[in-house]
């Protein structure tokens, strides 16, 4: 096990925004137990709802549903570089709001990094027992109470998990990495897809997710782009709509979309 002053929480603070220092100055900042405060929780749909000028609470619950789920995500991170995982615990985060002119960064700040060794010789078991057990302990109970506080169904927030993992593997083929360090992420990858259904209130695991693709229309020639698993609910808010790889676009409202991007690149 790396020792915990080793941990390099670069990439994950840059695409997750989660790490022991957090942000310099969050807009809000609330301790990850209140996800079960309706109240409390209630107040931080609301403030973020406001900075991306949304609709409803819709839209932040997804944001904060997939703020969530990078959780997990990070786990799988941290045990393929350094084959432990964090406590992430909801005693030991807090939620954090950083805004960005036009939007906001959704991300947690760990209290204290206290780092667990996963066992080699067991490590997928171990793994499976210990994500089935966070599940159970918080996340499934953060995603309802966020669904719950925006009458929304969980199911908005869980589906679109898969296509979160899919992004990450995808990126992490584009990294040069040692062997090892790669077969530790397909195990990881391996533990969070098998995980049972029941555990997150569902009939299928959230994290399974068939990559289906979509033309590039950001560069000619360019490799296809990821579709999402499920809609993000962008689109919930002020002259909103869908995003170009929301799988809810019919092929001819995407291929409007593609045109509509070309046009704008060709523009300047």
């Amino acid at each position: 096990m790396a020792d915990a002053s080793s941990f390099d929480f670069g990439l994950i603070k840059t695409f997750n925004h989660i790490s022991p220092e957090g942000v310099e100055e969050p807009a809000f900042e609330m301790e990850a137990e209140h996800f079960l405060n309706p109240e409390l929780l209630g107040g931080a749909l609301d403030m973020g709802g406001a900075t991306v000028q949304a609709t409803s609470r819709t839209l932040p619950a997804s944001f904060v549903g997939t703020t969530l789920g990078k959780l997990l995500l990070t786990q799988a991170y941290l045990y393929a570089m350094y084959e432990s995982v964090a406590d992430l615990g909801a005693d030991n985060l807090l939620f954090q709001v950083e805004l960005h002119d036009d939007h906001a960064h959704l991300g947690f700040r760990i209290k204290e990094l206290r780092p667990t060794a996963v066992p080699a010789e067991s490590a997928k078991e171990w793994l499976s027992e210990y994500f089935s057990a966070y599940v159970q302990s918080f996340l499934g109970p953060a995603v309802e109470a966020v669904a719950d506080a925006a009458s929304i169904k969980p199911a908005a927030i869980w589906q679109q998990y898969g296509g979160m993992l899919e992004y990450m593997r995808e990126y992490l083929g584009t990294v040069p990495l040692p062997e090892l360090i790669k077969a530790r992420f397909e195990l990881g990858f391996d533990v969070l897809t098998g995980l049972a259904p029941d555990i997150f209130g569902v009939r299928r695991n959230p994290f399974v997710y068939k990559p289906r693709y979509c033309d590039n229309p950001y560069e000619t020639g360019g490799d296809k782009l990821l579709m999402q698993s499920s809609c993000c609910l962008y689109d919930q808010r002020q002259n909103g709509e869908k995003c170009y790889t929301c799988p809810m676009l019919t092929p001819e409202q995407r291929d409007e979309r593609r045109k509509q991007i070309v046009a704008e690149l060709a523009a300047g």
